[in-house]
C-alpha cells in the first residue's frame, strides 16, 4: 500500500518571534530601537515541513500547541504552507511553545520557552505511523527531550517498514551530545551543521568529524555556513560551495530557519532520487533564499518549475 504522506515528523511547533536591528541588547534598562520584528510559525521541524510542503511534497506534522493566539498563527502557517495537521493536538491549558530570536548583523541569539512542547512524549510515537510516510525526519532532537530514550526503536520500526529517517539535532542546550551517536547507524541522512559535528564527533576539524560520523552513519551533510556545505560518504569527503549566482547581491535579513530549509530542500530532492549534487544545489537554494527575509518561512522556495531529472 502506497503511504499517505512523502514525510512525517514529530515537531517542536513554536511561535517565532523576530526582531533585527543594528544593535545588540543591552542590559540596564537601556532602550535601543530595532530595524524590524515579526511573528511567524517557529521550530526546526515546523520551517521544515513547510519547506517541504512548499516544494511539492506531502508532509505531516505530529505535535502541540496551546489554545491561544500564538496556537492559532502557527495552525493557520501550516495549513498555508499545505501541512496536514490533523494530528496537531491543541491543548486548552498551556500556553504555546514561544523561540525568540535577534538578529543583528548576521548573527542571532535565542531564548526558547518549551510550554506545550514540553507535553510531547513516547506516547506520540504511535504504531500506526509506522506505516503512513515514505519519510521520518528527526528535529530538535534536544528540546524533544521526552522522546530521546524512544529514538532507537522507533528508528527500527520505521526501518521495517522500509521508511527511511533523517536527523538534524540542533544545539544541544545542555552541552550533552552522547544520545546522538547510538542512533546513527540506523540513519540514512545525518544534517549537523560544523559546530554540533564537531560536538558530536569530539573532534576538532569538520574534515575528521565528518569522516568519523560517516563511518557510522551512511551519508552525512555537514553545512558549514557562508562556506557551503560537506557530503561524506564512508570516510570520502566532496565540498559544494555557495554558487556565486546565489551570492551576487544578497542582503542577510536574518538567518533563522536557514539550516532547516537546507534540510528541507536536501531531503526533498534525496527522496525523488536526485544525485547529490543536486540536492546540495536545491538545498543551498532554499537556505539563501531563506536568508533574505524575517523569520523561517517567510523567503521559502515554492514548488520548483525546473525540468530536473532525477538518477533512477
Amino acid at each position: 500500500m502506497k503511504p499517505n504522506y512523502d514525510v512525517m515528523a514529530i515537531a517542536d511547533l513554536c511561535i517565532d518571534i523576530l526582531v533585527s536591528g543594528p544593535s545588540k541588547p543591552e542590559f540596564g534598562q537601556v532602550e535601543l530601537l530595532a530595524g524590524d520584528y515579526t511573528m511567524s510559525l517557529g521550530g526546526s521541524v515546523g520551517i521544515f515541513a513547510s519547506q517541504v510542503a512548499k516544494l511539492g511534497g506531502k508532509v505531516a506534522l505530529i505535535g502541540t500547541t496551546g489554545d491561544d493566539a500564538a496556537g492559532k498563527i502557527i495552525m493557520e502557517e501550516l495549513l498555508n504552507a499545505g501541512v496536514d495537521t490533523s494530528f496537531v493536538a491543541i491543548l486548552p491549558d498551556r500556553k504555546t511553545a514561544m523561540g525568540l530570536n535577534i538578529s543583528v548583523n548576521g548573527d542571532r541569539a535565542m531564548l526558547a520557552y518549551l510550554g506545550s512542547m514540553d507535553f510531547i512524549g513516547q506516547y506520540e510515537l504511535q504504531e500506526i505511523y509506522t506505516r503512513l510516510s515514505s519519510h521520518w525526519h528527526i528535529g530538535s532532537f534536544f528540546l524533544l527531550h521526552n522522546l530521546i530514550p524512544s529514538w532507537r526503536e522507533w528508528i527500527r520500526k520505521l526501518k521495517k517498514q522500509g521508511v527511511t529517517v533523517s536527523l538534524d539535532t540542533n544545539w544541544s542546550p545542555s552541552g550533552k551530545w552522547y544520545d546522538v551517536i547510538e542512533l546513527l547507524p540506523e540513519v540514512d541522512v545525518f544534517l549537523p551543521n560544523d559546530a554540533e559535528a564537531l560536538a558530536i564527533s569530539g573532534e576538532t576539524d569538520i574534515i575528521s568529524a565528518g569522516k568519523k560520523l560517516s563511518m557510522i552513519c551512511q551519508l552525512v551533510v555537514i553545512k558549514c555556513g557562508a562556506q557551503g556545505s560537506m557530503v561524506f560518504v564512508k570516510g570520502v569527503c566532496d565540498s559544494y560551495p555557495i554558487a556565486s549566482a546565489l551570492l551576487t547581491n544578497l542582503i542577510i535579513k536574518d538567518t533563522t530557519g536557514a539550516g532547516d530549509n537546507f534540510d528541507a530542500g536536501f531531503i526533498y530532492y534525496w527522496m525523488k532520487g536526485f544525485d547529490i549534487k543536486t540536492c546540495i544545489e536545491e538545498a543551498t537554494h532554499c537556505a539563501v533564499s531563506s536568508l533574505q527575509s524575517l523569520g523561517g518561512i517567510a523567503g521559502q522556495v515554492m514548488q520548483s518549475n525546473k525540468n530536473l531529472a532525477p538518477v533512477l
